[in-house]
């Protein structure tokens, strides 16, 4: 019979939630060129724009046209974009999340119970 500790359980729990993001990252991109800026961003991106006036939002992009990006409810002309992030997949963060986790496994299991016989 095998069995995993309650405390066992909540290290594995903590450390998928707290690596959860962690196979992303938000990359800038580049405003000098709007046509360019503009081909780099698809509906289903998700991005942060950073204002003229320095305010910031961040949404899930669902249109993009010439004249800006729109989603969630939110509209930024491309005449009022200072910089855009864009989130995306990265290699490094999802090669350290696939370590992370086979580490807390192989400590888990060395630390496993197993009764034979009872």
């Amino acid at each position: 019979m095998t069995y995993c500790s309650t405390s066992n359980k909540f290290i594995v729990y903590l450390v998928l939630i707290a690596f959860t993001a962690g196979c992303t990252s938000m990359g800038t991109l580049p405003t000098t060129d709007t046509q360019s800026l503009l081909s780099q961003i698809e509906a289903g991106d998700t991005v942060k724009v950073v204002r003229n006036d320095r305010t910031e939002v961040t949404f899930k992009v669902t249109n993009v046209s010439d004249d800006g990006i729109s989603g969630d409810g939110v509209f930024v002309a491309v005449s009022d974009i200072r910089q855009v992030q864009i989130r995306q997949f990265s290699t490094g963060k999802t090669l350290g999340l696939v370590a992370a986790i086979v580490g807390v496994l192989a400590i888990i299991a060395s630390s496993v119970s197993v009764g034979v016989g009872y």
